[in-house]
């Protein structure tokens, strides 16, 4: 019997050929249907290492793996969402239950009592994950060692990533950590969920390894045979063994369960130090005038505010995200610690660059590489200017931004202290967003929101589950297929490294199992592209549809074969956008692989097909108008496809039905311009629901988020793509900021959007 690595490289060598890969919905039949299709799902080789001809370290078992531990998150989240007054939370009565004479009306196809039922369950699910960020913070804190190749490791210094010679490929140098990969050491099944979306932000992942030391994890790959046995195949509920529940108890001193931890956030406050006790939630309740939760004053809710007994300081989100930062720069002042966002260039690595200048005080310095700017300037004063600024309970973000504006503005502040250009360059300005981008939604010491981060994936998560690949007969045969169509998808990335590439589901499930072995995946990214290839958490929603309807006629052109394989209403018009009669004369392969989309039976139900991958698409306030008229786009080409099959006398692909989406169980209208939604399509992100909107963005002018002025400006500062990385700005891709050529040091490949998490960028 042919064993999967052989089938891979098999499969691998007829995509080179340039063989025609059969559809998911021409899969053959097995020749016997096996008696229990969850049998299938115990017999995982997990053990394989060997990569494939393409050099991608990605197996169909691993994917199924995936697959498994993707639906054990759904499932958790299901039984929080569901669970009554978890929390405090309680269900919002029904219209009958509030005998009113009338049922509550329906609003824009909304039945409002389904609506409260959804935003309820949604704040549950809020709570638990700002809860489980938090644990992710103890068990980072004491489970997972400061070492290298096994060696104590100190945090990084800004001496050490200016001048030690190989630091360029200090993610290269780590060894996994064996015990972490042992059943008996896994974490929770929350703790696990947000170590998965962590990985998922590679870039960000790197830095934060890098900057504390923990190399040795980044070089951990997450533990499939571990996981894989403690996920029941019926009912895939995460069972670890009881030295596992002991060893955590033991290392963090939390309960293993999630809800049985306490009530409050133990918090000290930044001003005095004394020990303060928050509410997770407190007064968030369902509003049925305003048709949201009322933003409660817990530290998991929007309206957070608390007052120190013991200094009267007024304790906010805000003031927390200001205290951040002016931790981190005491750090760097006193122990040399860079400040994060500065210690990756805009290829998403190490730079090590001798380069001296002479210094006020007549001598010569090294300055390094240009994303360490940011470190020389607060060192040279900025520091200073500042204090009052940090030192204020009631700043914000923005007014460490204003003084920073003002700073880079004043050209003699700036050549006084590099004693060189008046201006700074491109990737110097970049090196300033993506410090500035750490701290506006972000209080915690990790590079990123890492609520954010499992919230906005949390809609990759219900798509593999509406999907169900793992009940499917041909299970094995999609995994294989799909991993050849993720090596094409990076072959594409590779030939247009300044154009955003977006995946359909399908690649996007090989591509973040790829990234789930960290390491590796670096040691594949730099060798393809010599760049680390991100996975954007946000991209601006018709930025990412444009990056979809150019990857779509790539993949075409360059195959021969549908890259959607979908006849929804919104691939269809993708596919017409590029189908004109000119364009099939001299590109006869997009006539062909359109052809075949619908030779066969090819689902036209969005919510249950391989098409685009919308996890980490974000609204963008400021770019409300530029959305309408790709929808009106949309509209047209539409249209179109009506039109032509009316003529041919074949269906059109129907498009209202499918405004409808289920979010925990209820279907709730959703008028969007795409059939996914950015904003959540399990009751929308904000609402009185999150701490900040995880999935929707404001690059206006003066909008708080925003760039320093001076420093571009554009989704980078919202953490999305900028410069140099996947999904970046500029380039082909039309990704966000700075326009099509003139944005922040170009894109390279990798968009994958929508509803809140994702693909591509830097």
């Amino acid at each position: 019997m042919e064993n999967p690595k052989d089938q891979r490289n098999s499969l691998n060598a007829s995509s080179e050929d340039g063989e025609r890969l059969p559809s998911y919905a021409e899969q053959p039949p097995p020749h016997e249907l096996p008696p229990d299709l969850s049998a299938r799902l115990a017999q995982l080789n997990l053990s394989q290492t060997n990569t494939g001809r393409n050099g991608i370290n990605v197996t169909p078992d691993q994917c199924i793996a995936h697959l498994k531990l993707l639906e054990a998150f759904h499932q958790l989240r299901e039984d929080i969402g569901n669970t009554d007054n978890l929390f405090d939370i309680q269900s919002p009565p029904s219209t009958e239950e509030l005998q009113q004479p009338e049922k509550t009306p329906i609003v824009h196809g909304v039945d409002l009592d389904a609506l409260a039922q959804v935003r309820v369950r949604e704040k549950r699910w809020a709570v638990f994950v700002a809860r489980a960020v938090d644990r992710f913070e103890k068990w980072w804190d004491t489970c997972v060692p400061t070492t290298i190749q096994g060696a104590p490791c100190a945090k990084l210094t800004g001496k050490t990533l200016c001048e030690q010679k190989g630091i360029d490929r200090i993610a290269l140098m780590g060894d996994a950590i064996m015990q972490l990969g042992g059943r008996d050491h896994l974490p929770p099944l929350d703790v696990l969920m947000v170590w998965h979306s962590y990985m998922l932000n590679p870039r960000c992942f790197l830095e934060d390894c890098f900057r504390y030391g923990k190399m040795d994890f980044y070089a951990t790959p997450m533990p499939w045979p571990a996981i894989d046995k403690c996920i029941d195949i019926v009912t895939f509920e995460y069972n670890a063994s009881e030295q596992a529940v002991n060893n955590f108890a033991a290392a963090t001193g939390l309960n293993w369960n999630n809800t049985e931890d306490s009530a409050a956030k133990a918090l000290i406050c930044p001003k005095c130090a004394a020990n303060v006790e928050i509410p997770w939630t407190d007064g968030s309740t369902w509003h049925p005038e305003s048709k949201t939760m009322t933003p409660g004053i817990g530290y998991a809710d929007p309206g957070f505010t608390w007052i120190c007994s013991n200094c009267e300081s007024i304790l906010t989100h805000d003031y927390l995200r200001v205290r951040k930062f002016h931790n981190d720069v005491h750090m760097l002042i006193r122990a040399d610690l860079p400040m994060p966002g500065t210690v990756l260039n805009a290829n998403g690595k190490p730079e090590t660059r001798i380069s001296y200048s002479q210094s006020a005080s007549g001598g010569y310095e090294n300055r390094g590489p240009s994303n360490y700017l940011p470190n020389l300037l607060l060192k040279k004063g900025l520091d200073k200017i500042l204090e009052s600024v940090l030192d204020n309970p009631q700043s914000t973000m923005s007014d460490v931004k204003t003084v920073i504006e003002m700073q880079i503005a004043d050209k003699s502040w700036l050549f006084a202290i590099r004693q060189s250009r008046l201006r700074m360059l491109p990737p110097e300005r970049l090196s300033v967003r993506k410090m500035m981008s750490r701290y506006w939604f972000n209080s915690s010491p990790f590079a990123l929101d890492l609520a954010g981060a499992v919230i906005r994936q949390g809609s990759f998560v219900e798509k593999m589950h509406d999907i169900d690949w793992l009940h499917s007969p041909a299970l094995n045969h999609t995994m294989e297929r799909l991993i050849v169509k993720y090596s094409r998808f990076m072959k594409i990335i590779k030939d247009h490294p300044r154009t955003t590439v977006v995946p359909t589901l399908d690649v996007d499930l090989a591509w973040h199992t790829h990234q789930l072995n960290a390491q590796g995946y670096y040691a594949f990214s730099d060798k393809t592209t010599r760049k680390y290839i991100d996975h954007d958490d946000k991209i601006e929603e018709s930025a990412l549809s444009d990056a979809f309807a150019w990857t779509s006629k790539t993949y075409a052109a360059e195959y021969r074969e549908p890259y959607s394989e979908c006849t929804c209403w919104y691939c269809e018009a993708v596919r017409e956008t590029y189908s004109s009669r000119l364009d099939m004369l001299f590109n006869p392969s997009n006539k062909e692989a359109n052809e075949k989309v619908h030779a066969a039976e090819m689902p036209s139900d969005p919510l249950k097909s391989a098409h685009i991958s919308a996890h980490n698409a974000v609204r963008n306030a400021a770019t409300e108008a530029t959305a309408r008229v790709k929808a009106a786009e949309l509209e047209k080409a539409y249209q179109k496809v009506c039109a032509k099959n009316r003529k041919k006398g074949t269906p059109e692909p129907r498009r209202d039905d499918f405004y409808y989406a289920y979010a925990w169980g209820y279907p709730i209208y959703m008028p969007m311009y795409y059939p996914y939604g950015a904003g959540f399509g399990y009751g929308g992100g904000g609402g009185g629901v999150y701490t900040s909107d995880p999935c929707s963005v404001d690059t206006g002018s003066g909008a708080y988020g925003n760039c320093a002025y001076g420093t571009c400006g554009g989704m980078a500062a919202s953490g999305g793509a900028c410069g140099g990385g996947v999904g970046g700005c500029g380039g082909g891709g039309g990704a966000a900021c700075g326009g099509a050529g003139g944005g922040c040091g170009g894109g390279s490949g990798g968009g994958c959007g929508g509803g809140g998490g994702g693909c591509g960028g830097s």
